[in-house]
């Protein structure tokens, strides 16, 4: 199977739980999306774990710093309520701090195993915070009757230019037998300029084509009522930029760590990590979007 069939399997599978957290019942799809997260943040973690400090090694370290991610996930679902984010931000380093200390404890005055536990504070801060954001942008924000179109906006937004600047980026490498330009070959030889071009236009495209469905205020909901195609257009260049630069940074510690891929979990894609990746970036660009255009 090619690795484009392997892609698009892939594709349609997490497009189909992708689905499941946007249309089920609200008491369903608030518990598929928190397990979906959980899973996707054990998963992720301990892939970056690994690649940081061996595959094969400080297994102990990885259990806690994923075990941790899941409770960050699940207690504002066991507390029946969602924490907002400065809160959620308190409770995550709360937790920390004290299974941090924990882990430098059992160190025993070993170098290698307190730089990997250092590693794994850098790893639970990053997934946590992002986490946090994600659940934020999904309960918080606005909906288009009874779907989170905001959280929709932040994920197909994302995803649509990963998906644009693969398809049209090997599009152009097959029409000139491997000649397209190179964007950045020191870190990532497999992205061009043309597929940033063609990423660029499908997630532009995507947020606007969100837009035009949502916007008409149907069901007695005003979804950015006033903000028009521009401002759109605008998110969706931040958008594919901001996912550029998640993908970019991890495609540049895979490199540093001598790993093809953080994991092989999803065929034609990868690991976890490499799934999440420009998501964790623009989970921090999109709220501070959402934040500066006071979009609730």
């Amino acid at each position: 199977m090619s690795t484009l069939a392997k892609r698009t399997f892939s594709s349609i599978v997490l497009l189909s739980l992708l689905a499941g957290a946007v249309f089920f019942p609200f008491e369903v799809r608030r518990w598929f999306f928190t397990v979906l997260c959980a899973l996707l943040g054990f998963g992720a973690s301990w892939e970056c774990c690994g690649m940081l400090n061996g595959p094969n090694r400080f297994k102990g370290l990885k259990w806690f710093i994923s075990a941790a991610l899941v409770a960050v996930v699940f207690f504002p679902m066991v507390q029946k309520r969602y924490l907002p984010f400065w809160p959620g931000i308190s409770f995550d380093l709360a937790l920390f701090a004290f299974i941090f200390w924990m882990i430098v404890l059992s160190t025993n005055k070993n170098q290698e195993a307190l730089r990997a536990a250092v590693n794994g504070f850098a790893v639970f801060f990053l997934f946590s915070m992002a986490l946090k954001l994600i659940s934020g942008i999904y309960y918080t924000y606005n909906f288009y009757g009874n779907i989170p179109a905001t959280f929709l906006l932040f994920i197909l937004g994302t995803k649509s230019g990963d998906i644009g600047a693969y398809l049209i980026g090997s599009l152009c490498n097959a029409v000139t037998h491997g000649k397209n330009h190179k964007l950045v070959p020191s870190i990532s030889p497999a992205k061009s300029w043309e597929g940033l071009v063609g990423g660029l236009v499908f997630s532009v495209g995507v947020t606007l084509a969100i837009y035009a469905i949502c916007s008409d205020n149907r069901n007695g909901y005003e979804w950015w009522d006033g903000y028009g195609y521009f401002k759109m257009a605008v998110i969706g260049v931040l958008l594919f930029f901001g996912g550029m630069v998640g993908d970019l940074a991890e495609s540049s510690l895979k490199r540093t760590c001598n790993v093809k891929d953080s994991g092989h979990f999803l065929p034609g894609i990868g690991g976890l990590f490499d799934l999440v990746d420009s998501l964790i970036v623009n989970s921090f660009v999109f709220y501070f979007i959402l934040f500066f255009l006071n979009a609730r």
